[in-house]
């Protein structure tokens, strides 16, 4: 009989013991239980409301405004107006070795977070002031040498374009899509006194395909890029109905941050170059048509881009 009582007592310091030391750990499961119950919902976190949203129906439609304020430098400019004309380098020659200030203007609608159709507006004008170092001819006008002159070289253009976006997630984007810009070119030189004069003015289409990419890091700071370009060496892809070989890239990169869902920031460097060689059908009087002009520009800009509508 003692041997049976000594039994059920060591049996039941056994389950005391045993119960002293799984507390502690109950207890822990049970504070950490606790503290998963409390956390706030993951759908609360950045990172998960930005794939949240994803999974969410897209917004019927969104509207935004969009603008750009910097600088524009020439890394080279060249224009011959006529067959016999003079090959005439606006930036050594013709005074366009300076900066000269840059700004562009956008909105953009966009459907079901798919379809896009983005409006833009670039005013272009440079102008020089040179001596001229030798003779130059413009067309059949003859500048002597140490004639000063003033120069201006107007482009500015208007953009439509449409975009489809092949990505779901909230604040990326992959979109290819085309665009038709209206060119709006005016060349113009004029010696200082006003007695010397030759021009150039052309209104015309250029369609152009179109990529848009947009990356989005956690913390709100993004990287993006947009491409617009074509190269097309025969009349009628090019939007002119002349045998004129035309070139258009308006490429940049881009680094931005997002303040909230409504407003962003950012820094853009763009390359935008392009150009024209060929002779006109219709050539203006005192012209045989005939033009070449090639640029190209490097541009460093700030932006600013407002959601101002989301249906």
């Amino acid at each position: 009989m003692y041997g049976n009582r000594l039994a059920r007592g060591g049996w039941l310091a056994a389950a005391i013991v045993s119960s002293l030391v799984s507390a502690p750990a109950l207890a822990q499961d049970t504070e950490r239980q606790k503290s998963i119950y409390d956390m706030p919902p993951v759908a609360e976190s950045h990172i998960a409301a930005k794939y949240q949203a994803t999974l969410e129906k897209p917004p019927n439609v969104e509207w935004f405004l969009g603008a750009e304020l910097g600088f524009l430098a020439v890394a080279s400019h060249i224009v011959q107006l006529g067959n016999q004309g003079t090959r005439f380098d606006y930036r050594d020659d013709g005074g366009q070795d300076v900066l000269f200030p840059f700004f562009r203007l956008s909105t953009e609608l966009k459907f079901k977070g798919r379809h896009a159709i983005v409006f833009l507006y670039q005013p272009l004008k440079l102008t020089g002031e040179t001596v001229l170092y030798e003779d130059t001819t413009f067309d059949e006008v003859v500048f002597p040498a140490g004639t000063p002159l003033n120069s201006t070289y107007s482009f500015p253009f208007w953009r439509i374009s449409y975009l489809y976006d092949f990505l779901r997630r909230s604040g990326d984007e992959v979109s290819i899509g085309f665009s038709l810009q209206i060119r709006n070119s005016t060349i113009t030189f004029t010696s200082a006194d006003g007695r010397l004069r030759a021009d150039r003015r052309n209104i015309g289409p250029v369609p152009a395909l179109k990529f848009r990419g947009r990356w989005a890091f956690d913390s709100g700071v993004w990287w993006g890029t947009e491409i617009d370009g074509i190269y097309a060496p025969i009349s009628g892809v090019n939007g002119s109905s002349n045998e004129i070989t035309g070139a258009l890239l308006d490429a940049s990169l881009r680094v931005g941050y997002d303040f909230n869902d409504r407003v962003a920031v950012f820094f853009n460097a763009r390359y935008l170059g392009g150009g024209a060689v060929g002779t006109a059908s219709d050539p203006d009087p005192g012209s045989d048509g005939y033009t070449k002009n090639w640029l190209n520009f490097i541009t460093f800009s700030i932006g600013v881009e407002f959601r101002a509508l989301r249906r």
